[in-house]
């Protein structure tokens, strides 16, 4: 799987949280766009319902099942949480390929 087309399931994914109402503000997603920590859109329960919906979409492109470990990405820091959708596409790439 290549970076974009991890974007373009994690912004299919985001906009089906914008479609269910599940979105307090408006939000554009792009690359820089924060999805955990200060400056997200998503309230915890967004964030839930987004990374399940993600994990869908990648085991489905995938044809295996894959889940999202926050700890295995690189630029999350635990002690300071914050996640960028490039960060995660990163990820998702790495762990399509079983890295």
């Amino acid at each position: 799987m290549t970076e974009q087309r991890a974007m373009e399931l994690i912004t299919a994914a985001f906009a089906k949280l914008k479609n269910n109402g599940m979105l307090a503000r408006d939000a554009a997603i792009s690359a820089g766009s924060i999805l955990l920590g200060v400056g997200s859109p998503l309230d915890s329960i967004g964030f839930v319902v987004f990374v399940t919906d993600l994990e869908e979409r990648i085991s489905n492109e995938a044809k295996k099942d894959l889940y999202l470990v926050l700890n295995e990405i690189n630029e999350f820091n635990i002690n300071q949480p914050h996640l960028s959708v490039a960060a995660l596409a990163k990820y998702i790439v790495k762990l399509s390929e079983g890295k």
